[in-house]
């Protein structure tokens, strides 16, 4: 067929995403969210649970287990913290004790855990900034590799996770969250999909996907 779009796009409308798409697209991204923050949530009723079996904020460092949590309290990210040196981890902690914990009073537990939401709200943020992206790869991956197997097509899969090639097998759980490119035959012609590449002839930026 000359134009095979022409099966699915008959006018520029058709480009266009509907609202029951959007609407499913933004409740997905919601359950993804939750689903992320309860960890979070987790560990701020571990440290409240541990916080309040002092009575005065500056025993808080005297607790080994909950440092880490204090440090994050502190604003201090994750990825900061591996460029501190033990004092100036320590130091950091003492500056949230004193302008902030001891301020509070007796409801310096609440603000402790407050605080410590809040940077690592932060942090599940700037994960969820990519997962809008990582949903919508697995769903089209899905969509690809039902195709293939319905039409009895054998293909390879990229794993993610070591860059290697595989011959697919009949059925693989969750294979679409592995999946980096997909390779296959369409009419004895070579096919191959690849997602997040960098390419030289756009000066290396990274491309979504690649085919």
């Amino acid at each position: 067929m000359e134009k095979p779009y022409l099966l699915h796009l008959n006018q520029s409308g058709d480009l266009e995403t509907t609202y029951e798409a959007i609407r499913s697209g933004f409740i997905a991204l919601a359950l993804e969210k939750n689903q992320r923050a309860t960890p979070l949530i987790a560990e701020a009723r571990t440290l409240k649970i541990i916080a309040q079996t002092v009575n005065n904020p500056r025993d808080l460092l005297n607790i080994p287990d909950i440092q880490a949590a204090l440090l994050t309290a502190s604003g201090i990210s994750d990825k900061a913290k591996n460029y501190l040196h033990p004092q100036d981890k320590v130091e950091a902690i003492q500056e949230l004790i004193v302008n902030f914990l001891e301020p509070a009073g007796t409801n310096f537990v609440e603000e402790l855990v407050y605080r410590f939401l809040l940077i690592r709200g932060d942090t599940l943020g700037g994960i969820m900034r990519n997962a809008g992206g990582s949903l919508a790869q697995s769903k089209f991956t899905r969509s690809l590799l039902a195709t293939l197997r319905v039409g009895g097509i054998a293909y390879d899969w990229l794993n993610s996770s070591n860059n290697q090639w595989r011959e697919a097998e009949e059925m693989t759980p969750n294979l679409e969250i592995l999946v980096r490119g997909v390779s296959w035959l369409n009419n004895s012609q070579p096919r191959t999909i690849i997602y997040n590449v960098n390419v030289p002839i756009v000066n290396n930026n990274n491309i979504d996907l690649c085919l």
